[in-house]
């Protein structure tokens, strides 16, 4: 069973379609709404330009009840050139962008299914069904990993499929105690994993675990935001890699003095790090925790989405950049 639904339309408002096929828990109801184009900053609407990244459009893209929301993982699929999201209560979600001269202005063909247990159930509520990172492995496999029950799936049939329990431990790993700051991240590049819990670098415990191809084993690996974000115990929480190998890792923090902020640090396959970017107030800035990587040719994409937690008081923010610089 599948859910269509179509976004699109000028400027300001978008128009929903139905189709006839639904695999939700919760149907949706045919409805007008309104799909708004945001600007990097609603302060100075000409603003194109954060660090090394040039802003290429946003969506506030509308809740649409309890469907369309809780986007906590993103990642680019070169092959069906599509956007796939999974939710912080278990359930994936394809898009098509909608870009005109490479700005993205909508989007349209949104399919929304239910992630399964291992025995073909779907996964509800918060302790099985928190799901908050998508990757997919060098076998071309997807794999979403969940907190609070800590650990990780692979959909080998897709994810509209019953998956595998992974053999890698998150909580043994990670060291990971709360159920709230799991696993955040998970990334797959040319040498290896990268996988970050949602939680700050101290001395003497890191908040990522790599896993090297040339080494065979899991090395512990420390991350941090930019000094700002870092104050404002900025965390990671989610991660994509370029082709060459260097990860590109978000952050964001939440405080009721400061609002919103939010990171982007590339660490290249040595561990040199730079600093990507950083969003401050009064950028446009909301509860980002997708990050996804799409590579043209010699230029570099990236898209990041924010998890508005199904809440009156935020919203899906959905904006795309380009890389201006090769991390070095």
């Amino acid at each position: 069973m599948l859910m269509r639904i179509a976004l699109w339309g000028p400027l300001v408002v978008a128009t929903l379609l139905v189709g006839a096929y639904i695999y939700v828990h919760k149907p949706l109801a045919p409805d007008a709404t309104e799909l708004l184009q945001v600007p990097l900053s609603e302060e100075d609407p000409s603003l194109n330009r954060v660090g090394d990244l040039k802003y290429l459009g946003g969506l506030d893209i509308p809740r649409m009840g309890q469907n369309i929301g809780g986007l906590s993982g993103l990642r680019w699929d070169a092959e069906s050139e599509r956007l796939l999201a999974i939710t912080d209560d278990a359930r994936w979600v394809w898009m098509v962008p909608v870009e005109e001269d490479g700005r993205l202005t909508g989007v349209t063909e949104l399919e929304v299914g239910q992630l399964l247990s291992i025995y073909g159930e779907p996964l509800e509520g918060k302790q099985d069904g928190d799901s908050e990172a998508l990757y997919r492995d060098e076998d071309g496999v997807w794999g979403v990993a969940f907190e609070r029950h800590h650990r990780v799936m692979r959909y080998l049939n897709g994810l509209s499929k019953p998956p595998f329990e992974t053999i890698f431990d998150p909580e043994g790993e990670l060291e990971i105690t709360e159920p709230n700051n799991g696993l955040e991240s998970y990334a797959v590049g040319s040498q290896g994993h990268l996988m970050c819990a949602e939680r700050l670098a101290t001395q003497g415990r890191s908040n990522c675990n790599f896993y090297s191809y040339a080494e065979d084993r899991h090395t512990d690996f420390a991350v941090k935001p930019p000094e700002e974000v870092e104050a404002l115990k900025g965390v990671p929480t989610d991660a994509d890699a370029l082709s060459d190998g260097t990860f590109l890792i978000l952050f964001r923090s939440y405080s009721p003095a400061k609002g919103n902020t939010a990171a982007i640090v590339a660490y290249e396959p040595d561990g040199t790090r730079s600093e990507i970017a950083t969003f401050l107030p009064p950028l446009t800035i909301d509860n980002f925790e997708g990050l996804a990587v799409r590579e043209e040719g010699d230029r570099t994409f990236l898209y990041i989405v924010s998890d508005d937690n199904f809440s009156s008081s935020q919203r899906t923010l959905l904006m795309k950049f380009e890389l201006l610089a090769t991390p070095s």
